[in-house]
């Protein structure tokens, strides 16, 4: 079991530490002067649309499980998202929330793991595509930036951008040819789980062996999700592809609206373009949550298109806003579900329930 209250401290207290220091070093007398003409309508504006982001999410996830041929409702799936965001905002490139989501979708969903976890991957993926579909006419607005002499002196952020695009490609890569090769699959699975049981402790050893016993199934039940994804679930997964593009269009907005509120009209293609290279940034896992890379990244990035006694707050809103209203949003996601299905919902217990393929 994830020591998650463990990453939430760290968490929390990288990110706080980050802020402090950005805040520190970015605030002066025109600070100070801006933030007294403040517009707190579009900060709102702001707000209402990250939290409309959890909708189009949602939305996404039951229409991808509309394509497997399973109901769920926009609520129930909102509370699978929430629940999972708090989770992924508390470990290293966001993995924390995706066994969590998955867990909740056979519990209120009765979908099995394999699908569920088809489900899951099919949201990440959609997300990669679109960032990726984006990334090459972000690179050529950067460079364009980049190679005037306003933009000069940045270029040590092309070390992050690459170890996230090696990342994210490598994962990708293994994942589709898992998907294409299902024995292939199998047998890392197997090796994956035996060298688990290898290291573990002696009380996790009969889980890991379960998981062993009922993994082949699993990936039996996902390979035949992909196939029906793009079979007769094609219309949902078309649906699901304009949720991921509206999603990533809303939440790119959420600074759009924050500078807005701080009186800064920025170069728009710049200031989208900054933000798809940070997302892959984002993903390198390095912090849980991200912490500090994410403050670091988005300070330099931002600091090409904002005024420097600006940059710092405008970080430190729009980290508000899309980082700890995730965490608000999902604790109290978490504590309804809790309520739901007890204090152990995602102990030992749960996932035992949820690998057993009778169960």
């Amino acid at each position: 079991m994830v020591d998650y209250k463990k990453f939430f401290i760290i968490s929390l207290a990288i990110s706080l530490i980050s802020a402090i220091a950005i805040i520190f070093l970015t605030t002066d007398a025109e600070t100070l002067e801006s933030l007294k003409q403040i517009r707190l309508e579009f900060i709102v504006a702001a707000l209402l649309l990250q939290l409309f982001s959890y909708v189009l999410t949602a939305r996404k996830t039951k229409f991808l499980l509309r394509s497997l041929g399973y109901q769920i409702k926009t609520s129930q799936a909102l509370e699978n998202v929430l629940t999972g965001i708090l989770l992924a905002s508390l470990t290293p490139s966001s993995v924390g929330g995706e066994p969590v989501r998955i867990l909740l979708l056979r519990k209120n969903a009765k979908v099995p793991v394999g699908k569920a976890t088809a489900v899951i991957f099919m949201e990440r993926f959609l997300d990669a595509f679109i960032i990726f579909i984006c990334l090459i006419p972000s690179l050529f607005v950067l460079r364009s930036f980049l190679g005037s002499e306003e933009g000069r002196g940045i270029w040590g952020i092309d070390t992050l951008l690459i170890i996230g695009i090696v990342i994210l490609f490598a994962l990708l890569a293994v994942l589709i040819y898992a998907i294409i090769r299902p024995k292939f699959a199998k047998k890392l699975s197997r090796k994956i789980l035996i060298f688990a049981e290898k290291k573990a402790p002696e009380k996790y050893k009969a889980r890991i062996n379960k998981m062993m016993i009922t993994s082949e199934n699993e990936i039996d039940l996902f390979q035949s999700s992909f196939r029906r994804f793009l079979s007769v679930g094609k219309v949902n997964l078309i649906v699901a592809v304009f949720y991921t593009i509206i999603y990533w269009a809303v939440h790119f907005s959420v600074l759009w609206l924050v500078l807005l509120g701080l009186n800064v009209h920025p170069n728009l293609p710049l200031m989208f373009a900054t933000q798809i290279v940070l997302s892959i940034i984002m993903v390198i896992p390095a912090t849980p949550g991200a912490s500090g890379i994410t403050e670091l990244a988005a300070y330099t990035l931002y600091s090409l298109f904002i005024p420097a006694s600006l940059v710092g707050v405008t970080v430190i809103a729009w980290r508000a806003i899309t980082y700890y209203v995730n965490i608000a949003a999902g604790a109290l996601a978490c504590i309804k579900v809790i309520r739901k299905y007890g204090i152990n919902a995602f102990g030992p217990k749960t996932e035992m329930e949820a690998l057993d393929p009778n169960n």
